[in-house]
């Protein structure tokens, strides 16, 4: 399941991910005898983007620890690849980022359980993604 669900991952991320057009696997292109310098983006919209690419890592490292965790239930991981599968991570991210912009107070994406809800819930899972301790196991006293 653990081998299923994160190729199921990477190929999503492989085939909907692109740089300037071309595939990110893609042979890298020749570099032409005259170069243009690019146009520079606007400070905000750069840092913006760095933003959503660095929430996109946090959110996909969260995913793929979920996915080979004991500690999270099935139907969870199930809805969590069902979201990969079925969406692209800039999907995933946006949607996530929503949550977390509306509840800042409830919310925190320094804190890997909760982005975990957040992210299950945003994937149409509803509840605690984990497991809860079985009955009779000594809780450490």
């Amino acid at each position: 399941m653990r081998v299923l669900a994160l190729t199921l991952a990477c190929t999503g991320l492989i085939a909907g991910a692109s740089l300037g057009g071309a595939p990110v696997l893609a042979a890298p292109k020749k570099a032409a005898a005259v170069k243009k310098p690019a146009a520079k983006k606007p400070a905000t919209a750069a840092s913006a983007e760095e933003t959503a690419s660095g929430h996109a890592v946090l959110y996909l490292k969260v995913l793929i620890n979920a996915l080979q965790s004991d500690q999270v239930k099935e139907q969870a991981k199930t809805a969590m690849v069902g979201c990969l599968y079925g969406h692209s991570l800039g999907e995933i991210t946006n949607a996530a980022d929503e949550v977390f912009a509306k509840a800042p107070d409830k919310v925190h994406r320094d804190k890997p359980a909760e982005v975990l809800v957040v992210l299950t819930n945003v994937c149409g899972f509803e509840g605690d993604p984990t497991q809860a301790a079985p009955a009779g196991v000594p809780n450490g006293r």
